[in-house]
């Protein structure tokens, strides 16, 4: 009797398999959430609410974002990387804010980046430009390395923090630029830019939402864009390469991911439809708009491309004790 219902149980397993197969390729079956690791209204906030709608549309089923903040995002990165690996709980980020806090404190995160987590794709990025106060008697990157090695003291930067984006890009600068800087710590990007125009502080590589305003003002100089090709709204700015600032590519990048090892089906359909996403012209008007410059290569290699972003803000991270 026992080898009667194991045979049974065999071919009711082999008849099934065609069935189970077909219902995985099937994703998504049912809603998904997309968690937000930061408060509701925010930038990061505001481009997760775009790709869900537009996920939802494409795919035929809802995408729901769920904010889970605290902790410098580990709480909802945490409830991520602990969910099934199906495709149906995701996570929308800074990835460059997450690489950071990950690099200067790994042992208090509660994830690894890169074993935890598997990416979807990188949709845009907010390019870093370095801008100066109206009091250096500089108009060019070159003229400006020039004055800054003819000062008997280094000359300074700005940013919202020690391990900010400000912070690192700052150093990424000093590096390819082959000067030192003194650093300015403040508790948040508009007051640093508030003293960067003031003429109290020499200089601030920011995000490009947060310099813009004081740009249009004239209250401060933009001399490059650490970015590989020049933006819209600065089109007289010339980018790191133009410059000969090689190693000064450096932006707030943010991406879809989800939990290691997810389902290959449905990583191939997310990928699919976030690549369709990414190159329409409706996301690229309403992320220009905000600043951020949206990538229309998401399919292009997504993983090399966020293995190579951790490991360029963790290189950076490591030269906090030094600079």
């Amino acid at each position: 009797m026992t080898i009667r219902m194991l045979a049974a149980a065999a071919i009711a397993i082999a008849t099934l398999a065609p069935t189970i197969s077909a219902h995985a390729a099937e994703y998504p079956a049912k809603p998904s959430r997309i968690v937000v690791p930061y408060n509701a209204g925010g930038a990061v906030d505001y481009v997760a609410r775009v790709v869900a709608e537009a996920l939802g549309k494409g795919l035929g089923q809802n995408f729901v974002v769920e904010n889970r903040p605290g902790a410098s995002a580990s709480i909802g990165i945490q409830f991520v990387t602990n969910a099934r690996a199906d495709g149906y709980t995701l996570l929308f980020t800074s990835i460059t804010s997450n690489a950071i806090t990950a690099a200067m404190e790994p042992d208090k995160v509660g994830y690894d980046l890169k074993a935890d987590l598997q990416p979807v794709g990188i949709v845009g990025r907010v390019p870093l430009v370095l801008v100066t106060s109206q009091n250096i008697p500089a108009n060019t990157i070159a003229e400006l390395i020039e004055y800054s090695k003819e000062q008997e003291m280094p000359i300074s930067f700005a940013s919202s923090g020690i391990g900010s984006t400000e912070h690192l890009g700052a150093l990424a600068f000093a590096q390819a630029a082959g000067i030192e800087m003194q650093h300015i710590p403040y508790t948040g990007g508009a007051p640093a830019m508030t003293d960067v125009a003031a003429g109290r502080v020499d200089l601030m590589v920011a995000t490009l939402p947060t310099a813009q305003p004081q740009i249009e003002a004239g209250n401060i100089k933009a001399l490059v864009i650490a970015n590989d090709e020049r933006v819209e709204i600065l089109p007289e700015v010339p980018t790191a390469k133009e410059a000969s600032l090689e190693g000064f590519d450096v932006a707030s990048v943010y991406g879809l991911l989800a939990p290691a090892k997810i389902d290959a089906q449905a990583l191939e359909t997310l990928r699919g439809s976030l690549d369709e996403i990414a190159k329409s012209p409706e996301f690229a008007k309403m992320m220009l708009d905000r600043g951020i410059i949206p990538n229309a290569e998401v399919k292009a290699d997504p993983d090399a491309a966020y293995s190579a972003e951790l490991d360029l803000w963790r290189n950076l991270v490591a030269q906090i004790e030094t600079k």
